[in-house]
């Protein structure tokens, strides 16, 4: 029996599975706006990976073993629990020092680089911070150096060797160790000017003197100046003639991690924020001064007020993982780490979706509409030929 198209079932049910698939490729469309600076982030954190390549085979040399849930970016950065760990300064969060190993924080240091001045990632432009590391956030760290790398950024760094747990907590594989080990693949082209214990008064005072004593020596057989003055805020002036000897010209001080030296004591870096900022937070330092009568502690001046007091220099403070990684849309929780947030250049941080993309949105309603004329057509051309097959044989 003589049927046209559009009275087959088997074209309407292919006209039909055509159009869904169409609805379904125009829901699932996006445009993709690309941030300011994308072509630099991309390269910073492309410059991550690599490091984080390293590191992680530095790990498998060592014979350290991280599991997999834990080191999501296969980074071999990831310490251990502070049980294991003799040379761990205080209890750390797994999610905070995971979540900084991912190649993509790197690019928070160029957007917050650039809100400083844009000529600062001009990579035509050399220009030199002062950076504070610790051992806590190696991942952190190296985000920086990458970062500073991309951007033609040269770093004037001193760092503590103690680490939180989860962070490098491990006397094989301390953040010195870490350090070394780029820079003698040739990785990074600067370390560290010098190295403190950390910890409490900036000198370990937590930690048994044997485990101290071991760090003391691996500073000096590896030629680091060791800074070990008797009182906190003499390790603070002597990291300040550090920094003044090697640049009078700084265009930013970074710090990372919670050094005594670098923030104060627990109740003094509360008033500094994370991320950017250009002072301290007065309403903080309002409520911390009708709480606590600070006393001598009052006279302290740790090197971050320094820089933003005395030198009106602005300051990078990372710390508060989990808030910068709201801020910038990076994973942070266990739940956030899906297939897409592990990938290179993914999150707001790099541009912003839109749903719907017009263009293949019109595309496929014109393919739609296209295939709808199509069967309309050609059903009436085989009825009109049929008609004439009839005509025909009446004759």
């Amino acid at each position: 029996m003589f049927r046209p198209f559009i009275k087959q079932k088997r074209i309407l049910v292919a006209v039909a599975i055509i159009n869904l698939l169409l609805v379904f490729i125009s829901y699932k469309s996006y445009s993709f706006k690309l941030s300011d600076n994308y072509d630099l982030k991309i390269k910073t954190s492309t410059i991550m990976r690599g490091a984080l390549d390293h590191t992680n085979k530095f790990n498998e040399e060592l014979e350290l073993k991280v599991l997999d849930s834990l080191d999501k970016f296969n980074s071999g950065l990831i310490g251990v629990d502070s049980i294991a760990s003799l040379m761990t300064t205080k209890k750390g969060f797994i999610n905070s020092k995971r979540a900084v190993t991912n190649p993509n924080f790197a690019s928070v240091f160029i957007d917050l680089f650039s809100k400083i001045d844009l000529s600062l990632i001009d990579v035509d432009t050399p220009d030199t911070i002062a950076v504070s590391f610790t051992g806590s956030f190696p991942g952190a760290n190296i985000a920086l150096l990458s970062a500073c790398k991309a951007a033609n950024i040269y770093p004037i760094i001193i760092s503590s060797i103690g680490s939180s747990s989860w962070g490098a907590n491990q006397t094989k594989k301390t953040w010195l160790d870490i350090e070394n080990y780029l820079y003698n693949k040739n990785y990074f082209d600067y370390k560290s000017l010098a190295f403190s214990l950390g910890g409490d008064n900036d000198r370990l005072d937590e930690l048994d003197k044997n485990i101290r004593q071991l760090l003391i020596d691996k500073i000096i057989n590896k030629n680091y100046p060791l800074i070990q003055d008797s009182t906190l805020n003499e390790s603070i002036l002597s990291r300040m003639e550090i920094y003044n000897s090697k640049s009078n010209n700084y265009r930013a001080y970074v710090n990372i991690g919670g050094s005594s030296a670098s923030l104060g004591d627990t109740t003094i870096s509360k008033m500094y924020l994370p991320g950017l900022i250009y002072g301290k937070d007065l309403a903080i330092e309002d409520a911390i001064d009708d709480e606590y009568e600070l006393g001598h502690e009052q006279e302290l001046v740790p090197v971050i007020a320094y820089f933003l007091e005395e030198k009106k220099i602005p300051v990078i403070n990372i710390r508060n993982i989990n808030n910068l990684c709201d801020w910038y849309d990076l994973p942070y929780k266990e739940e956030d780490y899906s297939k897409e947030a592990l990938q290179l250049g993914k999150g707001n941080l790099f541009g912003t979706s839109t749903p719907h993309h017009p263009v293949v949105v019109w595309i496929c309603v014109l393919i739609s509409f296209t295939l709808l004329v199509w069967l309309a057509i050609s059903s009436i051309i085989q009825v009109n030929n049929k008609m004439k097959e009839i005509d025909n044989e009446s004759i």
